[in-house]
């Protein structure tokens, strides 16, 4: 380390006096080809300049040699016709001191001058630095009580989710579960069967919530696994679709689904859930008998996957609000129980497996909620 520093050392110091003499030999030529010119004498003009250059390049050590050199030069070189070295000094003394004492000065004056700038913008840059530190942790104060913030509503919308959306099918499953249990009553054939319905019913409600929550959970802790493994997606929609059907005996599923689709990338489960949601949405808030078609086929981003219904509608102004975190319609939300998290659930799923989900009003009413998967590299 010490051997680099000094060779560093001495590498700097001979260009310096490189330097010097390249500017010292310039200066002085530049003097004689004035004087040849126009027998002007402007060396003083033309040194001066030269010293100070050099002074502020390469320092103060640069500017003093400098000024040694063009003083040597100026007294050793014997001006036209001759051209001759000179080694008279005799009656030079007063001239070359005084030029001695000014180039001194001028580097003097150089070299604190640059150095007073070098030091105003180290300043300058550590205050910018300063600044930005300061930017920087204000910004990050602002974004942790955000986020603090945020936490916080989170925890009081899940409380609430919690106290109202679970408790309403825990409920009806304690009821139920409890009249089944009694001794003392006899329930016949029909109503056995409607308890029996009723509790498969808010079991499937209770499960489909709780998927939810920990996907809601796990999504706000940025730690969603996926296995990115090749899904048939037809193959699975209609599955979806055949177990939806079961659980809306009131509403109409139709496929259409392309030939050739390719299979997509992701997690079959999740794909799964997203499709729960999306069905199961159609179905809540389309009337009974209206049909919702499952249409799969494939595009430039991958396969897609589109729900179309016939219900209400949504507003274009509320297409992307509605994946929003316990976001619900004003239109519906008073007509149609839900949590308002299914949505926001579907989008996390989807975006994690590298996809997009989407939102739109269809033209002749109704709505289409859709997504697409990228294709399996295999």
């Amino acid at each position: 380390m010490r051997e680099s520093q000094r060779l560093a050392g001495l590498a700097s110091a001979l260009m310096t006096i490189l330097v010097a003499t390249a500017i010292a030999g310039l200066a002085v030529g530049t003097k004689v080809g004035i004087l040849l010119l126009t027998d002007q004498n402007a060396g003083f003009v033309i040194y001066v300049p030269a010293v100070a250059l050099v002074a502020w390049w390469r320092g103060l050590a640069g500017g003093l040699v400098t000024t040694l050199l063009t003083a040597l030069m100026e007294v050793l070189v014997f001006l036209p016709p001759m051209l001759v070295l000179a080694a008279d000094l005799q009656g030079e003394e007063i001239r070359l001191a005084a030029y001695l004492l000014g180039g001194i000065s001028v580097s003097v004056l150089s070299y604190r001058l640059r150095a007073a700038r070098d030091r105003a913008e180290r300043e300058s840059g550590e205050r910018h630095r300063a600044l930005e530190a300061e930017a920087r942790a204000r910004r990050q104060l602002d974004e942790l009580i955000a986020s603090e913030r945020r936490a916080n509503e989170l925890r009081d919308a899940f409380n609430s989710v919690v106290s109202h959306e679970l408790r309403t099918p825990i409920t009806a499953i304690y009821g139920g579960a409890k009249l089944l249990a009694r001794r003392d009553r006899t329930l016949d054939d029909a109503t056995r069967q409607e308890l029996v319905d009723d509790l498969e019913a808010e079991a499937d409600r209770l499960y489909r919530l709780v998927e939810d929550l920990l996907v809601l959970a796990r999504s706000e802790r940025g730690n969603i696994e996926l296995s990115a493994e090749p899904i048939v997606v037809p193959r699975l929609v209609q599955h979806v679709v055949e177990s939806e059907q079961a659980r809306w005996p009131a509403a109409r599923f139709e496929m259409r689904i392309n030939s050739g689709v390719v299979a997509a990338r992701g997690e079959d489960t999740y794909v799964e859930q997203v499709l729960r949601n999306l069905l199961s949405n159609a179905a809540k808030y389309s009337p009974a008998g209206a049909v919702t078609a499952v249409i799969v086929d494939e595009t430039s981003e991958g396969v897609r996957v589109r729900v179309l219904d016939d219900g209400a509608g949504i507003d274009p102004d509320e297409a992307t609000k509605l994946f929003d975190l316990y976001y619900r319609s004003p239109a519906t939300a008073r007509s149609v129980g839900g949590a308002g998290i299914g949505l926001f659930v579907c989008r996390s799923l989807v975006i994690a497996m590298g996809g997009r989900i989407w939102a739109s009003a269809r033209p002749a009413g109704g709505s289409e909620f859709g997504f697409v998967l990228p294709r399996h590299d295999a």
